[in-house]
């Protein structure tokens, strides 16, 4: 062997991992490249529309509320009528620069909690995550944006376990200034604050006053700061279903999504999930339990994330992503659960090929059956490895949140 084939072979076998970086993210692209011509029912009907009214108005738009998105996606997107891509592959593009991050935020996750292999483990998380079927559709296909505030939710959880409490907030503030879907991560970081008191009860603050702040150039122009939290106030009653398309509990209860009394239904679904995680952090108080692992935070998350999906109203199929993302991330750590990102995963694409494509198989019924029989077995591991088991006999020490 020559010292030129020598070396290259040293440098090729040292940087194994980014080269395998680089060719999943280029595969990636390749699958996305395919749906970038792809107009969803979204698209022609809000997207293009919010496009057009904002790139007709100029800076002048954002003084008016045009779709019923939060004001800082209003402004990205008067930004992005200022470069020369075009509505379909600008609104493309952003979910797609949002997928890399999306990627390197649970990669991150990934590689500060695990600790044999962290740096294989989050190349491996980084290629799953970015080649995930749901995430390719969500960005390239229908040109959605749920990569962007949930990409912020992962880094704010990295921060969170580095204790860097007031960046950590920021971010969830950023994330809550996009989507108010948000709000299901809200759980698992009031039972880290009660489990941990790492942070302050004042560090919650820091959410609202980053979205103010995101939303203060609109503001500027005339929009009024009841704006703020009206868009999100009109977003809970913007749908009368009780479910969109999503498999959960109400699937199965009701054929037809559209039911009457639907105002007394919908606050009785909140009261009820809100019962449900009011009840864990109960158990979280009286057991003593530590947030600060990573393996009970995690699956703690993935718990409430998942109950809000199952039982609060008008749950989109969308509405599952972060559940999939986190889902994925933990079974990465945790290697037996290997199953549940791959069942949460298919049973959102059946959403999406139904949404999208116009694919109804399997029923959604028969779906959201399956979805609860994994819910009841999450909710069976969370109580049990979480909230009675108050010694964590199972849990590897490596994986702490603690320094």
């Amino acid at each position: 062997m020559t010292k030129f084939k020598s070396l290259f072979y040293d440098f090729i076998s040292k940087n194994r991992l980014l080269f395998f970086i680089i060719l999943v993210s280029a595969f990636g692209i390749f699958l996305r490249f395919l749906g970038f011509n792809f107009k969803s029912h979204d698209y022609e009907y809000f997207l293009l529309p919010w496009w057009n009214k904002i790139q007709q108005g100029g800076i002048n738009s954002l003084a008016a509320q045009i779709g019923n998105y939060n004001i800082p996606y209003q402004i990205m997107i008067y930004i992005m009528t200022l470069f020369p891509f075009g509505p379909l592959l600008s609104y493309k593009i952003l979910s797609v620069i949002f997928d890399f991050l999306l990627a390197a935020g649970a990669a991150l996750l990934v590689y500060s909690s695990s600790g044999c292999n962290p740096k294989l483990k989050a190349a491996i998380t980084f290629g799953i995550t970015f080649c995930s079927i749901t995430v390719i559709l969500n960005s390239s296909f229908w040109a959605q944006c749920d990569s962007i505030y949930i990409s912020f939710i992962l880094f704010a959880l990295y921060f969170l376990k580095k204790d860097k409490n007031i960046l950590s907030f920021v971010f969830i503030g950023i994330a809550f200034a996009f989507k108010l879907q948000t709000v299901f991560i809200f759980p698992v970081l009031i039972y880290y604050y009660i489990s941990t008191r790492k942070i302050s009860i004042l560090h919650f603050f820091i959410i609202p006053a980053v979205d103010f702040i995101m939303c203060l150039p609109a503001v500027i122009l005339g929009r009024p700061v009841w704006d703020i939290v009206s868009i999100y106030l009109t977003q809970t009653n913007y749908y009368k279903a009780v479910q969109m398309n999503c498999p959960n509990l109400y699937a199965i209860i009701w054929s037809n999504p559209k039911i009457p009394y639907y105002s007394a239904f919908k606050y009785i679904s909140v009261l009820l999930t809100i019962i449900l995680l009011c009840t864990a952090l109960a158990f979280i108080i009286y057991k003593k339990v530590d947030m600060s692992n990573t393996q009970n935070f995690l699956l703690a998350a993935i718990w409430s994330v998942f109950t809000c999906v199952m039982f609060l109203p008008s749950m989109h199929e969308r509405y599952a992503y972060l559940l999939d993302i986190i889902a994925l991330i933990y079974a990465v750590i945790i290697l037996k659960r290997y199953w549940l990102p791959i069942i949460c995963t298919l049973i959102s694409l059946r959403g999406y090929c139904r949404y999208l494509f116009g694919f109804n198989i399997p029923d959604i019924k028969f779906t959201a059956i399956i979805y609860l029989i994994v819910y009841l077995y999450v909710s069976y591991i969370f109580f049990k490895e979480v909230l009675f088991d108050c010694q964590n006999k199972i849990i590897n020490k490596n994986l702490d949140f603690s320094p």
